[in-house]
């Protein structure tokens, strides 16, 4: 499991005063942000595994955009220690206001989780999901808390839905534009081996599939392996797309 801390992404702290300051409006306290893959349906026994896996995954990102400080570790802590025993944390989320389930305190982690988040002020969670321009298999993710209960957020943000869902979409693009070569997560959560980055370099350079083999002691299935497999993270039809996008979002410089 990772120890590392993501670093906040390069953007002026008032950007990030603005979103705070309008959420502090309807009750939410904190936040963070980031770009994550949609996740596929799964069957029973892929859901045990996405419980054993995704905390891991997220605790690989290496940028994040954070209200503060104690809400980067709250995040580390919560992925590090109780993401995986948490219901609410594997609750189907859909575009728009999500909010969660709090802790199970009828067991043991559940009394823990409740404990931490009394530490931090929280009393409520939820999750607000959007779409992203780059690709339409991202999702972008508000992930907030609130001292007030539950009931109460609920009905503050339900109240004016349509109005933070337009305004949170606006502060959504700036942090996308501004950040996309961090906030990618292709590049956030070290989705491309090194090999890939290479094949990946080659090909923006012109080299065809077995030119690219030759300098890389590959095959050229395996070339095509790894070209198929870069279109598909980037949503690319064709290697022309593929090199577009990878220096759209700053994979490529």
């Amino acid at each position: 499991m990772s120890n590392n801390k993501p670093k906040h992404c390069d953007i002026a702290p008032k950007y990030i005063s603005f979103v705070r300051e309008y959420l502090a409006d309807y009750g939410v306290t904190e936040f963070f942000y980031g770009i994550t893959i949609k996740m596929k349906p799964t069957t029973s026994e892929m859901f045990k595994k996405l419980r054993q896996r995704l905390p891991n995954e997220m605790l690989k990102a290496r940028f994040m955009l954070c209200s503060s400080k104690a809400i980067m570790e709250y995040r580390h802590h919560y992925l590090s220690h109780f993401a995986a025993y948490d219901d609410g944390y594997f609750e189907k989320q859909n575009l728009g206001l999500n909010l969660l389930k709090n802790a199970d305190i009828t067991t043991p982690k559940g009394q823990q989780l409740q404990r931490l988040r009394e530490e931090y002020g929280f009393q409520s969670w939820g999750a607000w999901r959007l779409p992203v321009k780059y690709n339409p298999n991202w999702e972008a993710v508000y992930v907030f808390f609130s001292d007030l209960d539950q009931a109460t957020l609920r009905q503050n943000l339900q109240a004016h839905q349509e109005q933070i869902d337009h305004q949170l979409l606006l502060y959504s693009s700036l942090f996308n534009d501004q950040c996309i070569a961090q906030l990618n997560p292709i590049s956030n959560f070290n989705c491309l081996s090194p090999k890939a980055i290479q094949v990946l370099e080659l090909t923006a350079q012109g080299y065809s599939s077995e030119e690219i083999g030759e300098k890389l002691v590959m095959t050229k299935s395996g070339v095509h392996y790894h070209q198929n497999r870069l279109k598909e993270l980037f949503n690319a039809k064709n290697q022309a797309q593929l090199v577009s996008s990878a220096h759209t979002l700053g994979v490529l410089e």
